[in-house]
């Protein structure tokens, strides 16, 4: 029988929206900095992981639109994108054995380039509307545990004061979403929810009732297998420079202006922070406790 995750993609399809709307909002008021286009790829290149309820949603998206060749075209391009990632973390895990800093380490990962399996030999995404949220905030000033990124295509600058999307909310609402989803379909994987994985083994993965331990003849290796092949659980996201959720998460919080770079060159006392509180956007909630 065929799980039922429509409740839980309705919620992920909200979180998108809000996203979106986030996105047209940077393209409407600096539309001059955001150099986002078609036909450009750099993002597409870009290593990152997924939460669970963006992966099985992308999966079912991808399995709903492509079959015969076209399918079999972006599967052999994600198995590349899996080997590639693979290497990469073999290798991360050998530097942090040799007691290589974690901040170089983290460094050189954002660094590697992995051509994403969804993206054509014309430069266009071939699930363009299905997109993960990264790649949707990819051209605007986003913060990650502390620290800014942004495109280098764009026209943000290093120093300047711009609005930065917080990546750290985003996450824990997205990971609520899976947590509840574990418990909702019955999963016996306790820490499923938490599961991160990169976009090509998404793709290439059957989230069936084994694999998800909602069968009582679930294998009791399934979460472990993942992990080996390429997926980490929330704690362990800090080697990613992302944090596991906090309870009770809240709304999409948007903050202005530019509350990782420019908090991170401040040298204002903490007592300081306070004359920026009027300027944080909260979307999805009235920013009230």
């Amino acid at each position: 029988m065929a799980i039922d995750f429509s409740e839980y993609f309705k919620r992920y399809e909200a979180v998108v929206a809000e996203i979106d709307t986030v996105f047209v909002k940077f393209e409407t008021e600096m539309g001059d900095l955001v150099k986002c286009g078609k036909g450009c790829s750099d993002c597409c290149h870009a290593l990152f992981d997924i939460t669970l309820v963006e992966a099985i949603y992308i999966n079912h998206k991808f399995n709903e639109r492509f079959s015969g060749l076209k399918r079999s075209t972006v599967m052999t391009r994600a198995d590349a994108a899996d080997r590639q990632i693979h290497k990469l973390k073999r290798k991360v895990y050998k530097a942090s054995q040799e007691g290589r800093p974690a901040a170089e380490i983290l460094m050189e990962v954002s660094r590697a380039r992995v051509r994403c399996p969804m993206l054509s030999d014309d430069n266009l995404c071939v699930l363009y509307e299905f997109r993960p949220i990264t790649c949707r905030l990819y051209g605007v000033p986003t913060s990650i545990a502390g620290e800014a990124h942004t495109c280098n295509l764009a026209g943000f600058k290093g120093g300047e004061k711009y609005p930065t999307v917080n990546m750290d909310i985003v996450l824990d609402r997205l990971i609520t979403v899976g947590r509840d989803m574990q418990k909702g379909i019955g999963s016996r994987f306790r820490e499923l929810g938490d599961m991160l994985v990169p976009l090509s083994m998404a793709l290439v993965t059957e989230y069936d009732e084994d694999y998800l331990g909602v069968n009582e003849a679930a294998k009791d290796g399934a979460p472990a297998a993942a992990e080996a092949a390429g997926a980490v659980s929330a704690q362990g996201a800090a080697k990613s420079s992302v944090r596991s959720p906090a309870k009770g998460a809240g709304p999409v919080e948007i903050k202005a202006p530019g509350a990782a770079e420019a908090c991170s060159s401040c040298t204002e006392s903490k007592s300081a922070c306070e004359s920026c509180t009027s300027k944080t956007i909260v979307l999805g909630g009235d920013g009230t406790e």
